[in-house]
């Protein structure tokens, strides 16, 4: 071991002045919060991407195609055919979305029909129920298969609905309805349904406008005699690559039809999300080199305690370089120190945050109800880099001062 880490080891396990321990307390509790602070931030804020991310992709499709005219897709299935040869397409379904209102005996409420080729699939793999909790199993069930069969035998069209637009219409499974919408952009057409299903995504703005209905029963609310879609929508097997997949789609469908990826359809919103991860940083990183300067301090006062070790250890040969990496060693044992603490802290927050889902939020709001902390390794190492710079900054002027003491007049006043 060098003997300018060994000096620095002992100084900074030595006893200190009253003010210089004081220093050094106020620095290493400012860094730990610090860097605390910034992990459980940027943990939060990456958190709330992904959530929204994967709540988004869950929900829509990677890749929408639609033409510019926003009119129906009369030859879709020969594009559909088109489309499923491209390498990264896993799936491409038909849709479309039409603005409507549906009206119970309670409220009627504006909503958006989302009809999509796999609809019923879907939707009787992963029901999601409003359902009264102190109602017996035996009972629900029974309710259920009568509420079904009820749904067939009306012969009326089966809609899907989400969760708070149930709550808001005060409609529950197996509930009548309304539908009005539009009909020739003249006069208004009701058409009867029930409700089939009530379903849940997580993000408010779905849940409380989306209906979902399947293609044919679209096709008869519209009077049609088969379903024709205004979108179709492209699932991807990569959802990083779905720009190079727009890109190519677009190469074999031409000018006619616009093409949008998930990420530029999201673009401003992550934009945002981006942005707020960015500001985050550089205010808490402001806030560490602020706690850093108290290891300035610190070392500017041990400086001056060790006057007359520095005059006897330059009276032994130790040149400049040494003095200068003596006191950067102990800024950083004391800087890494706190980091450590920092990281510790910040990760035990992470981990009882996402146990006891501390971070609860309105929905109408903020479209979430709960944030998770993501915790990304990555941004630790930048969070640790940060924090070390702005310690290895905050010693160079005592390691310099250090540097400059003068032998014989220290000695002479001793």
């Amino acid at each position: 071991m060098r003997f300018e880490l060994k000096l620095a080891l002992k100084y900074f396990r030595g006893r200190r002045k009253s003010l210089t321990r004081f220093t050094s307390l106020i620095a290493l509790v400012g860094i730990t919060a610090g860097v605390a602070s910034l992990v459980l931030a940027q943990a939060l804020a990456r958190g709330f991407a992904d959530e929204m991310r994967d709540k988004i992709l869950a929900n829509t499709a990677h890749v929408s195609v639609f033409s510019k005219d926003e009119t129906e897709i009369s030859n879709w299935l020969e594009f559909t055919e088109n489309l499923k040869n491209t390498e990264n397409v896993k799936e491409v379904l038909p849709a479309t979305y039409e603005s409507a209102i549906i009206n119970s005996q309670d409220a009627a409420t504006y909503a958006v029909l989302k009809v999509e080729g796999r609809e019923l699939r879907v939707e009787s793999q992963k029901p999601e129920l409003l359902t009264a909790t102190n109602t017996p199993s035996l009972i629900k069930n029974q309710t259920k298969e009568n509420n079904e069969q009820q749904i067939t035998n009306d012969k009326q069209i089966a809609i899907s609905i989400g969760k708070q637009l149930a709550e808001k219409s005060n409609l529950k499974q197996g509930d009548a309805a309304e539908i009005i919408m539009l009909e020739n952009q003249t006069g208004l057409k009701r058409t009867p349904v029930r409700v089939k299903k009530i379903f849940q995504t997580g993000l408010y703005e779905y849940d409380t406008t989306w209906i979902r209905i399947a293609p044919e029963d679209f096709a008869r609310l519209k009077n049609q005699s088969k379903f024709a879609p205004t979108v179709l929508n492209v699932f991807v097997k990569d959802i990083y690559k779905a720009n190079e997949t727009a890109n190519e789609i677009r190469q074999i469908l031409g000018d006619r039809f616009k093409v949008i990826d998930w990420q530029e359809a999201n673009q401003p919103l992550f934009a945002a999300l981006s942005l707020e991860r960015k500001v985050a940083l550089a205010i808490i990183s402001l806030i560490i080199f602020i706690a850093a300067l108290n290891i300035t301090t610190t070392l500017a006062l041990l400086v001056n305690e060790r006057r007359l070790d520095i005059a006897i250890l330059r009276t032994c040969g130790a040149t400049t370089r040494s003095f200068i990496f003596i006191f950067l060693f102990e800024g950083m044992l004391l800087g890494s120190l706190g980091i450590v603490f920092g990281a510790a802290i910040g990760f035990l927050g992470c981990f009882l945050g996402n146990h006891f889902r501390v971070v609860s939020l309105s929905a109408e709001v903020y479209s979430l109800n709960y944030i998770p902390f993501h915790t990304d390794l990555t941004n630790v190492l930048l969070i640790v880099s940060i924090a070390l710079l702005l310690c290895l900054a905050a010693t160079v002027y005592p390691a310099f001062k250090a540097s400059r003491i003068k032998p014989l007049e220290n000695l002479r006043t001793q």
